[in-house]
């Protein structure tokens, strides 16, 4: 069994805004490898699946973009699931989001697929973010969230395609462009 992801994935300038903001993070201490596995998104659902159901994920991932436009999202916080060491982008509020992300989550449970990350996927609980950092640790935890939030600026982000991902993985597996 394989984790496949469907993501939100950004234009290429919101990707460099981000990898910049990641920067911060490595400069205020943190230690990240050079390049990370995956391009910056927002996990939108994910499916427990076997290697050969691969290519349907692909297909639904294909048909939710052909549905849903391009959008732009305000990336406008950093935060931190504590209880994890996760440090991460969060986007404003956005309807456009919300329904890409039910639309996906739906989709993938429709043709048999149970929520690979559990009710974190469920439209009413999903918490949209970015992930920055992963297993930092207190007290730089705290630190580190101080330090970047104190010069940052909201990205104003873009967001035109559906990546799928593999957990464990390195890089998109499949892309489609929305709209």
């Amino acid at each position: 069994m394989i984790t496949a992801v469907v993501c939100a994935a950004f234009d290429a300038a919101t990707d460099a805004a981000v990898l910049a903001v990641r920067e911060q993070v490595r400069a205020a201490g943190v230690r990240l490898a050079e390049q990370p596995a995956h391009r910056p998104h927002l996990t939108l659902a994910a499916a427990r699946i076997e290697p050969a159901e691969l290519a349907r994920v692909l297909d639904l991932a294909g048909a939710v973009a052909a549905r849903q436009q391009p959008f732009r999202v305000a990336l406008a916080e950093i935060g931190s699931f504590a209880g994890s060491g996760v440090i991460w982008l969060g986007p404003a509020p956005s309807s456009a989001l919300s329904r890409l992300q039910a639309d996906v989550d739906v989709a993938l449970c429709a043709d048999g697929w149970p929520r690979a990350f559990g009710e974190h996927s469920d439209p009413a609980q999903w918490v949209a973010h970015c992930t920055l950092a992963t297993r930092v640790r207190e007290p730089l935890l705290r630190r580190v969230l101080a330090t970047v939030r104190a010069s940052y600026e909201p990205i104003e982000a873009r967001i035109d395609g559906l990546a799928t991902i593999l957990v464990g993985g390195r890089g998109d597996v499949g892309y489609a462009e929305l709209g």
